[in-house]
């Protein structure tokens, strides 16, 4: 899932061995189900970021079109 960032400038390795950046202000992609994801929630440092416009947009062009 993708979230946005807004903590300070940090790392993590995970357990998998991904290992993730974090900057504030962008967006990182992080393991929703994953303990260190829902503590920075917790935290209030990573923000769920909604689905991308470009998606939804084609969504609704193609129901307009089947209309």
């Amino acid at each position: 899932m993708k979230y946005l960032y807004s903590g300070p400038i940090s790392g993590v390795t995970l357990a998998d061995g991904q290992e993730i950046m974090l900057f504030p202000g962008k967006e990182v992609e992080m393991p929703e189900d994953h303990n260190y994801t829902r503590t920075l929630v917790a935290l209030g440092y990573l923000n769920p970021q909604p689905a991308s416009v470009a998606g939804v947009a084609t969504s609704f062009h193609t129901a307009e079109q089947g209309a």
